[in-house]
């Protein structure tokens, strides 16, 4: 194979996994970045109740049929509520059950120069999703429908750390202080609860925490990213939820773990303490989309004051330097695809570049030439075939005028002569191999690092962009076009035709791709360009 016919694999392989988004999201991942189908844990509601007080760490009864059932998931009205600035978020939380209602990340522009931050919590009707948190059971503790107070209507963070509390108080004396705490450079928030029993009776309590949202659909033919909600487990099973099986899921437990409702570029996640055992259920209700984390039982005894375990929030975006270390399997919600065993090192070595130079744009460009030097002499290897095939040409046509009605002898005499000259024309094909599915795990890597949202290089305004005068796509099709005059033509007219056409083709795919990607593209073109015209000229003399 040569590298003519590198181009039309490319082409329609190019076309096949932009539809592969779609098929993926009914997969996961594992920890080894394996493709698995998607695992279903046994479903609580169908335990047997014996197994309860068995080895399997599950909750009691009471807890395993607790639910959220309330009318609507989100206030509809807009009530008193408490804002909290730190160095990276600003929050609304309303003392309507102390949901965090909306939510901006502080140093991420809407759009690129604009004063106005990205808004990733939201209280307006039609685009919801919110993070509720509160205690059972009903009518007993306060749920996120509950009237919370607040000493003060707004907190700014002066310090490393900030704690804010709200307040809840009944009518017999339960007093339940629901606390968040930020740190500095982190967009982490953690939530725990004291509880006072100020009854004569023992309170048998738990706490949950609730991702709602209505449906978002980001995607697009060229950019098919995926938003929706996920789930990571004890068994290291990640496993993504679209919202139309939101409501088909059945609940499970996990020890540890996390939920999340992503989107490109950020997400929330719900993270329990990761010593206990946590009951996780999703559901749809009035076209709000939910996902549960129910925490174990905890007992006060009258007169007694407790603390119950904390669990976190991330708000944020998919920075790995800041996702790494929360939680176990938080970076598979950077979404490589079923490449992500070697999108990730690519990633890491990306991030490892660019730590050193400090621009994302030649970051990607020395990546692009450790990746070549890498398959150096692969791609050596395939050229001087290649160099070999041209000068074979004029004889292989000759070969073809001569017994172009005779196909077999025709076969045996064109192998005779691969062989005499020690050419072997499928030498190219490992190369290729090779490329695309590097080029394809660069493209999610590049498509998914949020680090290059609204980025500059160059007269570029944002590499996660594509290209607004379409220079780079230019430039890479003019190149495609000058790699297919270095290589031998194809001996058939049609497939020669098909060949002169891709250029235009692979132009037009580019488009409308990230212009970091169409870079990497550019300068792969312009590396091989140099490396073919140099082994050409050393075998033509």
């Amino acid at each position: 194979m040569n590298n003519q016919k590198f181009f039309l694999i490319a082409a329609i392989f190019l076309s096949i996994f932009l539809l592969w988004d779609r098929w993926e999201a009914t997969h996961a991942v594992d920890v080894n970045g394996n493709l698995i189908k998607q695992t279903k844990i046994k479903d609580v509601n169908t335990t047997n109740d014996s197994l309860v007080n068995q080895n399997l760490d599950v909750p009691s009864v009471t807890n395993r049929n607790a639910e959220l059932d309330l009318p609507n998931a989100v206030a509809k009205n807009k009530g008193p509520f408490t804002t909290v600035t730190t160095d990276l978020l600003t929050l609304e939380i309303s003392h309507k059950g102390g949901t965090i209602q909306n939510a901006w990340l502080n140093d991420y522009p809407i759009e690129l120069n604009s004063e106005q931050k990205f808004q990733l919590l939201n209280d307006k009707t039609g685009e919801i999703f919110q993070a509720q948190s509160g205690l059972l059971p009903q009518g007993q503790m306060p749920t996120h429908h509950s009237i919370f107070s607040s000493k003060n209507s707004h907190y700014q963070m002066n310090s490393s750390s900030l704690v804010v509390p709200f307040t809840w108080q009944s009518e017999n004396g339960i007093k339940v202080t629901k606390r968040y705490h930020f740190n500095k450079n982190s967009y982490v928030v953690g939530i725990d609860y004291q509880v006072t029993n100020a009854t004569n009776n023992t309170l048998n309590i738990t706490s949950y925490t609730q991702l709602v949202r209505n449906e978002l659909d980001q995607s697009n033919m060229m950019m098919p990213t995926y938003t929706g909600g996920a789930r990571f487990d004890d068994q290291d099973v990640y496993e993504k939820i679209e919202f139309e099986d939101f409501g088909d899921q059945p609940k499970t437990t996990s020890k540890g773990g996390w939920i999340a409702m992503i989107e490109h570029y950020f997400f929330v996640a719900a993270i329990p303490d990761a010593d206990q055992t946590h009951i996780y259920s999703s559901k749809i209700i009035n076209d709000e989309y939910l996902l549960t984390i129910v925490n174990p039982e905890i007992v006060i005894a009258p007169g007694a004051t407790a603390t119950l375990p904390s669990s976190s929030l991330y708000i944020g975006p998919k920075e790995q330097d800041q996702i790494n270390n929360v939680a176990p399997g938080l970076d598979k919600t950077v979404d490589y695809g079923v490449l992500f065993i070697i999108a990730k090192p690519l990633s890491e070595l990306l991030s490892w570049i660019y730590s050193i130079i400090h621009s994302w744009g030649y970051s990607i460009i020395i990546l692009t030439l450790l990746i070549k030097l890498a398959f150096y002499k692969l791609s050596e290897k395939s050229y001087r075939s290649m160099a070999g095939m041209r000068q074979l040409a004029p004889r292989l046509k000759k070969l073809k005028d001569v017994y172009g009605d005779d196909k077999q002898k025709l076969g045996q005499k064109t192998m005779e002569l691969y062989k005499k000259e020690k050419i072997n024309p499928a030498s190219g094909c490992l190369p290729i191999l090779v490329q695309i599915p590097v080029f394809i795990s660069l493209y999610w890597v590049l498509l998914e690092m949020v680090e290059l949202r609204q980025t500059p290089f160059w007269y570029l305004t944002d590499l996660s962009a594509q290209d607004p005068y379409y220079i780079l796509p230019l430039i890479m099709g003019i190149s495609m076009f000058v790699q297919q005059k270095l290589n031998p033509p194809p001996p058939d007219p049609m497939q020669a035709k098909i060949m002169m056409a891709l250029p235009f083709v692979f132009t037009i795919f580019f488009l409308w791709f990230p212009s970091g990607l169409v870079l990497y593209w550019v300068i792969n073109n312009i590396l091989s360009i140099a490396q073919q015209w140099v082994i050409n000229k050393r075998i033509n003399g």
